[in-house]
């Protein structure tokens, strides 16, 4: 294997070079080895870059392509050779995806440099070493990046948690456990110690007790329902509550309250009141930046255990910086959808972490979503909260409500029409999507409230034609148009920051969707009600949105190809599942094609790479959203397909005299989807019909 300095020739087809990660990469790109002269001209398709010129050049990764140059620099006025470089010096996205990428090299090299204050050189050790691979394509000057490194770009911190443990620290210390009661004595839910069933392994939490940061707990085991330990004295509880287990590490020396930086306090939500003093409640959760703020201020006091996952998770503190001033560009998803539940919840509205964080994938995988279910459930509300959680509303024009109107009969009465005097008149959506080419950086929500007042194939047909027809277009995600010059006088293309959500009550006022609607949407339904449940009111947080930029939210796969590669497995497994469906499906021909199977995939890939739900539980989800809103009927073949959709959710056979009442899917494969298929075969045997919807 050839291999020259920093850059080397592994035995791959089609390979130019690679190069190894050092701070140049993260600063303006490499100078080339002379000994790789020829293989650069070979990949060029033997154009070659002459002395003082400057050709511009492709890099692609993930099929997102970056600019940038390739530089015979002429240094003949300093009696020196000519030198080939990469160079990217400018393209702040490349640099800041290459940054994010490979942190184990950068913070590595940054520390040895002691940040910025000296420029020595620093090797990485080939253990933590990480590689940038560069291969030749079908066209000169455009050539593929494969990235070799130690830590995934997309890699989530643990949560980190507070908890306030008064007189219990000791007994819980020593037990080596976190133990909450189920209910208040008035006998109510109450959310911070509800909040421990939140906690998963690996977690961290902080245990402070009287004035005292005291030790940092790792969740070794998940809540599960437990009576009181008999270490705990209290008597006012009551017995049936929830049980973490914890491995304590005490700090040495404790950290004082009045030690943690009062601005650090006033500015983080979650344990602190509005004077930075300590709430009265048990269990909160606290952000990564507070969390990486403590650990470097008191690095020394904490045990090794404790350190060590603190150093492999913490970004570097440049990292951060450059994450505030782009909007939280690489936030990371999970803690994205925790301050969204979070600030939904401080708005007085009940709806589960986990019903936030589909609604979340489900806009990411595809930018249009149905909220349907009976009048009430807040559909309207979650959308408006969640849109302002991350800095989108009305008075910034990145949300708008457009109400639909029953007399809506074609595109016209969204995107504009040309009046009797020839003058194109704007539609309320064209208004929005001009804002939103605008400000390509953030994303817009657009509300249609009450979706199917009128058929929503009439007047939506030209945006669902038209969000199929995106393609992938020098690394950027372009349309066909959706308006043209000669129709309104000028070109509108749908642009890849415009999220549109539709809320649909299903009664004798409103139409139902055809397959063609129900294929290009996820579909989730909110008819859950819990009246009783008023734990979410006890609390007394506020929480402020926080602007998030549009690659948070913006699709980054459009074909099966796009993920394959990186996913093959992954893909097969769910490709095998949707066979197995599709069987059943079959019976009325309802199964699903391409579209579906590729939107499904590209969910689970979202919520794998987020740490937001495990395989299956992303699964249930898809098949609920896209799969099952498709199904309706009367006939003998519904029924039996039904009964085969149960035994392939539960491996349990739909007998006719069965008690529904009593059946308990919790060990289902896919819980949620089994539920709703047999709320439909019930139906069909108590109506003689069956759908998706309730009406």
């Amino acid at each position: 294997m050839k291999k020259i300095r920093s850059w080397s020739k592994p035995y791959l087809r089609n390979i130019i070079g690679r190069k190894k990660v050092d701070w140049s990469m993260f600063e303006h790109g490499s100078t080339i080895p002379k000994q790789f002269y020829e293989d650069f001209t070979e990949a060029n398709q033997h154009q070659s870059v002459k002395v003082g010129e400057s050709v511009p050049v492709k890099l692609i990764h993930n099929n997102r392509s970056y600019k940038a140059s390739l530089r015979y620099v002429d240094r003949s006025r300093s009696n020196m050779e000519p030198v080939l470089q990469l160079r990217y010096d400018t393209n702040r996205e490349l640099k800041e995806l290459i940054k994010n990428v490979f942190s184990t090299s950068y913070r590595y090299i940054n520390n040895q440099r002691n940040g910025e204050k000296q420029k020595k050189s620093v090797n990485v050790p080939d253990e933590i070493a990480e590689f940038i691979d560069f291969y030749k394509t079908d066209k000169p000057f455009v050539y593929k990046m494969e990235f070799q490194s130690k830590s995934n770009g997309d890699s989530i911190m643990p949560s980190f948690w507070w908890v306030n443990q008064g007189q219990t620290y000791a007994q819980e210390k020593d037990g080596g456990f976190l133990w909450a009661p189920q209910k208040s004595k008035q006998g109510r839910a109450v959310s911070h110690h509800v909040r421990l069933l939140e906690a998963k392994v690996g977690d961290l939490v902080f245990c402070y007790s009287a004035m005292e940061l005291k030790a940092i707990g790792i969740v070794k085991k998940e809540a599960v329902e437990a009576t009181k330990p008999t270490e705990i004295a209290s008597h006012d509880w009551h017995r049936e509550g929830y049980l973490v287990e914890l491995e304590y590490f005490e700090l040495h020396p404790i950290i004082q309250k009045d030690e943690i930086p009062l601005d650090w306090r006033l500015n983080e939500d979650g344990p602190f009141d509005v004077n930075g003093n300590l709430k009265q409640g048990y269990f909160f959760q606290v952000s990564e930046s507070f969390a990486i703020k403590l650990y470097k201020k008191f690095a020394e006091r904490f045990g090794i255990e404790v350190k060590a996952i603190m150093e492999q998770n913490t970004k570097d503190e440049e990292i951060l910086t450059i994450r505030e001033k782009t909007k939280n560009s690489y936030m990371p998803i999970k803690e994205v959808v925790n301050h969204i539940y979070s600030y939904i919840r401080s708005k007085g509205f009940y709806y589960k972490k986990e019903e936030i964080a589909n609604l979340f994938l489900s806009l990411k995988t595809k930018p249009f979503v149905i909220l349907s279910g009976i009048s009430g459930t807040g559909k309207t509300k979650l959308v408006q909260w969640f849109a302002e959680s991350i800095g989108a509303n009305e008075e910034n024009g990145q949300f708008t409500l457009i109400p639909i109107r029953p007399d809506w009969n074609d595109g016209s009465d969204l995107l504009g029409y040309v009046d009797i005097k020839d003058e194109f008149k704007e539609g309320p959506l064209t208004k929005v999507i001009k804002r939103a080419i605008s400000h390509p950086d953030l994303p817009y929500f657009v509300l249609l409230d009450e979706m199917n007042l009128a058929r929503v194939e009439y007047y939506f047909s030209d945006i669902l034609s038209i969000m199929e027809s995106r393609k992938w277009e020098e690394g950027k995600i372009v349309s066909s148009n959706l308006l043209t010059k000669e129709t309104a006088g000028f070109d509108l293309k749908l642009p890849n920051n415009i999220y549109i959500i539709g809320t649909v009550n299903m009664d004798e006022t409103t139409h139902p969707f055809s397959k063609k609607v129900l294929d290009r949407a996820n579909t989730i339904e909110f008819n859950r009600i819990e009246l009783g449940n008023l734990s979410f009111l006890e609390s007394s947080e506020e929480i402020e949105p926080i602007i998030i930029g549009n690659k948070t939210f913006a699709s980054n796969y459009l074909h099966l190809k796009d993920i394959y590669n990186e996913n093959s497995e992954l893909v097969k497994r769910v490709s095998h599942e949707l066979e197995r469906i599709n069987e059943a499906l079959q019976l009325t021909n309802s199964h699903v094609g391409y579209r579906v199977r590729d939107e499904i995939c590209f969910y689970v890939v979202y919520s794998e790479k987020a740490g937001l739900f495990r395989e299956k539980q992303a699964l249930d989800y898809c098949i609920l959203q896209k799969i099952l809103p498709r199904i309706s009927g009367s006939s003998s073949g519904t029924d039996q397909m039904l009964r085969k959709l149960y035994l392939l959710f539960t491996n349990k056979r739909l007998e006719d005299d069965i008690d529904t009442a009593q059946i308990d899917l919790a060990s289902a494969r896919y819980p949620r989807s089994a539920a709703k298929v047999l709320e439909m075969w019930r139906r069909l045997g108590e109506d003689g019909f069956t759908s998706f919807w309730i009406s």
